[in-house]
């Protein structure tokens, strides 16, 4: 962490200056004959000012300040330090300073001084560092809400020892931390999922896919195919849309897609964290059972993947990168409907042989999920009300 010297001019400093090169100044053009106790006091401000000049330029030379802890892990709702380390290899000692340290909302630190309406969260701790040495600053924490929190400013203010106030100092850039919190996989409303997961859900590994590199032959082409199954060349020669007959093989790949949208408003819907936990918790039963499996968010990014993702995740070595990418999702963004969504994924995406889609549907989204159906994909549906499988729900219907 690096710091800028804001300097200030105590007000009170500046007068007791005044006041010594005024009589200085009488006592040298206008013969004034000083007390020897005036004398005396001169010879200590003097000495003060110019102690307090090399302190400021000194103490600053080799200070360094940085965060101990810079990767931190958390599930919502648990309690964290944040360490600070102060080294000073200097000459000059910092004693009695106070450190403010302002971070996201998404902790809240215990002794927390912040405006609510500055939604961050701030608190002031007291340090001393002697020459040579180093302190570390224990600053405790609960993480309140899924996301990424870090120290978004700090300020440091050293007392002058050769004179009055203080030094000011503000940071400068970014901290180069963060602290992931997690959704919580542990919620309450998780034990339904749990409860079916037992009975079943996940562990039918197997499903009846086609191979695109296997084509045994051609039929009359269907609204539900894709357009990259159409055999130009049959269709010209017939004068009718053929679609390629593949080969059937044997795969279980999982495509979670989630719904940051709320209906046609870019709003994200209101159980959307509800969700996120849900998410955390089928995400490890998948992982328990060495289900490949990958995730796409109908939110935009300015990389080639175009929409935030994670792939090729596998195994309980996936659990991590899969909460990570589940904390970093931001609700308020730029976002495409759902429906739009659905259909990207179906036109340029691997299909797989299972989906688990977010959020509720209307006619649209209904649609383009019957396109999934057509082509063999078993569908789940999650909720606030669960887990379900999309086909038997709307056939209930």
């Amino acid at each position: 962490m690096r710091y800028k010297y804001d300097y200030k001019e105590s007000q009170t400093a500046a007068l007791l200056s005044v006041a010594t090169a005024v009589l200085i100044i009488f006592d040298i053009f206008y013969a004034a004959s000083l007390n020897i106790y005036i004398v005396f006091i001169l010879g200590i401000i003097l000495a003060s000012i110019l102690l307090n000049r090399l302190y400021e330029r000194g103490v600053m030379k080799k200070l360094s300040i940085d965060i101990v802890n810079k990767e931190v892990r958390h599930y919502k709702g648990e309690a964290g330090i944040l360490k600070i380390r102060i080294r000073q290899e200097g000459i000059m000692p910092v004693l009695g300073a106070e450190m403010t340290i302002t971070a996201g909302n998404d902790i809240k630190f215990d002794h927390d001084q912040a405006l609510k309406i500055r939604q961050q969260t701030e608190t002031k701790t007291v340090f001393t560092v002697l020459p040579k040495s180093e302190t570390v600053i224990e600053v405790p924490y609960t993480a309140v809400h899924r996301g990424v929190s870090y120290i978004v400013d700090s300020r440091i203010k050293i007392p002058k020892i050769f004179s009055f106030g203080n030094m000011d100092l503000k940071q400068l850039g970014s901290a180069q931390h963060e602290i992931l919190i997690y959704p919580d996989k542990f919620a309450v409303h998780n034990e339904k999922i749990k409860f079916k997961v037992a009975e079943g859900i996940f562990r039918n590994n197997e499903s009846l896919y086609t191979d695109p590199l296997l084509t045994i032959g051609n039929r009359e082409y269907m609204t539900s195919d894709s357009l990259r199954d159409i055999n130009w060349k049959q269709s010209a020669r017939t004068g009718e849309l053929q679609a390629k007959v593949y080969e059937k093989t044997t795969y279980t790949e999982w495509l979670i897609l989630i719904n940051l949208r709320s209906g046609s408003i870019f709003a994200p819907p209101k159980n959307i964290e509800n969700i996120f936990e849900k998410l955390s918790f089928l995400t490890g039963e998948i992982a328990k059972e060495n289900i490949n499996y990958s995730m796409i968010a109908n939110m935009k990014t300015f990389d080639e993947g175009n929409y935030y993702r994670i792939d090729d995740l596998n195994g309980v070595r996936s659990c991590r990168p899969m909460l990570e990418a589940l904390a970093k999702i931001k609700t308020v963004t730029f976002t495409i409907s759902f429906e739009r969504f659905l259909n990207h994924v179906q036109l340029y995406e691997k299909i797989p042989s299972h989906i688990i889609f977010t959020g509720q549907t209307n006619p649209l989204i209904d649609k383009e999920l019957t396109h999934f159906l057509h082509r063999g994909v078993t569908v789940y549906q999650l909720d606030e009300n669960g887990l379900e499988r999309y086909g038997e729900k709307r056939a209930v219907r």
